[in-house]
């Protein structure tokens, strides 16, 4: 199967057997939308590299209010998706922007939110807080 093949799958949909939007469907999605252009992905080793380096970027955390205190990553700021449009001024236009939360779905949308607001340099954490093999912070 192609990368479109997978990526338009039409898979059943039983509730205790499978999610609405198959895990699989997800990742062919995520694969053309980098393959496409739509996304800049970076890997948590390239984040931790840029860590150590003390390289300039933000870390853009855009879970919610509710999930950020329970674990944060190094350097991250925390800006919930929910309020990211109202809050673009907090954020510097002519630094790198990679955007994260549990998954990187949000941090995705994130993205797209700030490209569309004018910001270039934007890339998604590859998998967010769940592919983070590294040091984390915990309130």
């Amino acid at each position: 199967m192609t990368l479109e093949d997978v990526a338009n799958l039409d898979l059943s949909y039983a509730p205790p057997y499978s999610p609405a939007m198959d895990n699989l469907i997800t990742a062919a999605n995520i694969a053309r939308n980098k393959r496409d252009g739509h996304m800049a992905g970076i890997t948590a080793e390239e984040v931790h590299r840029k860590v150590a380096a003390s390289q300039e970027f933000v870390f853009l955390d855009a879970r919610s209010p509710q999930e950020y205190p329970a674990v944060r990553l190094p350097r991250s700021t925390h800006i919930p998706l929910r309020a990211l449009r109202k809050r673009l001024g907090e954020l510097p236009r002519d630094h790198e922007i990679i955007a994260f939360c549990k998954i990187s779905l949000r941090g995705y949308e994130a993205a797209l939110i700030l490209k569309a607001a004018g910001f270039t340099k934007v890339s998604v954490l590859d998998g967010g807080i769940m592919r983070w093999p590294y040091e984390k912070e915990s309130g």
